[in-house]
């Protein structure tokens, strides 16, 4: 449970269940929301498109109508141009009989008027007979001076290439007779002018779409003239760099995006050689993808929506099954801590209750079977506590006796007292069943007794050096008979052959939190092997090791104070085996 648990507790937020479901229930729904998205592109890309490819044969189909319309008008004032009436006004007039002269006026008049009506586009023709200095119309009467309209053709053999000619906000298309001058300081004998009906002009270019915030318009960069309504005026404004940058390319039709006041434009131009001028038809983006963009506007609304759905689905399966799942983890860090508290069952009646029911009553039998475990531990302390006390070495015994015996019969009854009051303390000590923990000063005090009695033996042979017991420290509890067994290990196995000098020296230290004791002795019989074969021991304990001397001391202080506790062997500074006991 404990390995589990870590593995629980060490992983984070992104690998626990709650954001894999939430991110199970994304990657279905991501799909489908991409594909509508997708389709709703694919749709404004297809009209975009199809608006483009209709904007630009609108315009190609406009202009070709145009350039015919003024072809043919050119070309009935090229015929109108050779008329016998017009010449003999021209060169004879003023020779004419009256009746003659007002027949060949009649004719040519009507003549004229056959030709403004020949297109919706015509407001008027004037013959501006230059050598007589007289205008006839079929607008106004006849002058006897040249009428002011002469002013925008008058420079007419400047302008060879020129069709059009724009003057005080109108536009005239004009015919010289003759045709050409080589000499541009000659003026014409005759010019047959006729004015463009703007107004009509340009109703015709605002029916020419059929799209909401629309529009046509001729353009002449290089005369600087327009057919323009007063709503063109934003896309005219915008427009104008645009068609001055596609003035020196040499593609000179096409679809362009253009940001102008009021929103973005689809905007579809061709230039006609003829009238050496720009035709754009525009189509705010607004107007044309309307639609699209609703349904883009809706896809959006769906998202947030969307975003509310997954949100109640993740709050529902946090409550439904991470709120849970987080008592449970959280109840078993409790039966970590040694907490066996059971849980309280959910109402739903779901998986989880079974679970947690499941969970209930394994605390409890994990809390009976901890218990048992405990008080196994608790009796097998005492059984080995209990193992130590009973192990008293007859070796020992028998010495101490012999020694008791020799002191008598020398009659040297101070040493005999003396060694009776050592057993007598010592006895009562390790054959004591009121305490397993004793205080350290205490402990070491049975020690010292020991060591008393071991004197006597060796005749003060051997020299023992006890420490002073650090400040606060000598109350400490420890479990008894700690010290007696590193005494007698390093009297039994490292001086008991050593005929003088031999030294034991006792030192108890803090570290920390920790209580040191070390028995260091200056011993000749320890070699690396047995030292290494020692540590072994202690470091590799099984169920059947027999936990005598050092290994008891050893075990019973693992088992009350925790794995970092223990016994630890190394050479001593005098040369032999040096124990320590970490408290």
């Amino acid at each position: 449970m404990h390995v589990v648990e870590e593995g629980i507790r060490g992983k984070t937020w992104r690998k626990t269940l709650f954001p894999k479901l939430v991110l199970a229930f994304l990657i279905v729904v991501t799909p489908l929301y991409g594909i509508g998205l997708a389709i709703i592109k694919l749709g404004e890309s297809s009209v975009r498109e199809e608006v483009s490819n209709s904007l630009s044969s609108r315009a190609s189909f406009f202009v070709d109508s145009l350039e015919k319309e003024m072809a043919h008008t050119l070309n009935l004032l090229n015929h109108l141009a050779v008329d016998k009436d017009l010449h003999r006004l021209t060169f004879t007039g003023q020779y004419m009989k009256i009746n003659e002269w007002s027949d060949a006026v009649l004719r040519l008049e009507s003549k004229m008027r056959l030709v403004k009506d020949s297109s919706a586009f015509l407001k008027g023709i004037d013959a501006h007979l230059v050598e007589q200095r007289r205008t006839f119309s079929t607008e106004h009467s006849i002058t006897d001076r040249l009428s002011d309209d002469y002013m925008a053709t008058e420079e007419i053999y400047d302008h060879p290439d020129q069709s059009l000619f724009p003057w005080e906000n109108r536009l005239f298309l004009a015919v010289p007779f003759p045709e050409s001058s080589s000499m541009h300081a000659l003026k014409p004998s005759f010019v047959l002018q006729v004015e463009l009906d703007l107004p009509a002009l340009r109703e015709s270019l605002a029916q020419f779409t059929d799209y909401e915030s629309s529009g046509a318009m001729l353009v002449n960069l290089e005369q600087g003239w327009d057919v323009s309504n007063v709503k063109d005026e934003a896309v005219l404004k915008a427009l104008e760099p645009l068609l001055k940058r596609q003035t020196g390319s040499a593609v000179r039709s096409g679809v362009e995006r253009l940001d102008a006041e009021g929103g973005p434009y689809f905007v579809a131009y061709h230039f006609s050689e003829p009238l050496n001028s720009y035709l754009t038809v525009y189509v705010k983006q607004d107007g044309l993808l309307g639609q699209i963009q609703m349904y883009q506007r809706m896809l959006w609304g769906l998202s947030a929506v969307s975003v509310l759905i997954i949100l109640a689905y993740a709050y529902w399966l946090y409550r439904l099954i991470h709120r849970p799942l987080n008592r449970l983890i959280r109840s078993f860090r409790k039966v970590e801590a040694g907490q066996w508290t059971p849980m309280s069952l959910p109402k739903n009646g779901d998986e989880f209750t079974d679970l947690i029911r499941h969970f209930n009553s394994m605390v409890h039998r994990l809390s009976v079977l901890v218990q048992e475990v405990v008080e196994q531990q608790t009796r097998a302390q005492h059984a080995e506590l209990k193992q130590l006390q009973a192990q008293i070495n007859p070796h020992f015994l028998y010495n101490t006796y012999f020694i008791l015996y020799r002191k008598a019969k020398d009659e040297d009854l101070e040493s005999v007292v003396r060694l009776c009051q050592y057993m007598g303390d010592y006895f009562q000590y390790i054959t004591r069943n009121a305490s397993d923990e004793v205080p350290l000063e205490i402990e070491v005090r049975h020690a010292i007794t020991y060591v008393d009695i071991q004197n006597m033996r060796f005749s003060n042979r051997i020299d023992v050096t006890f420490g002073e017991i650090p400040e606060g420290c000598g109350q400490t509890a420890v479990p008894r008979l700690i010290l007696q067994p590193l005494l007698e290990n390093a009297y039994k196995h490292g001086l008991e052959k050593k005929l003088r000098d031999g030294k034991i020296v006792v030192d108890i230290r803090r570290d920390g939190r920790r209580i040191v004791i070390a028995v260091g002795d200056n011993g000749e019989m320890l070699t690396d092997e047995r030292l290494e074969a020692l540590v072994r021991s202690l470091g590799h304990q099984t169920p059947n090791t027999e936990y005598t001397g050092l290994l008891n001391v050893h075990r019973r202080l693992r088992l009350r104070f925790g794995e970092d506790a223990g016994v630890a062997v190394s050479r001593s500074e005098l040369g032999g085996l040096r124990v320590e006991i970490r408290i």
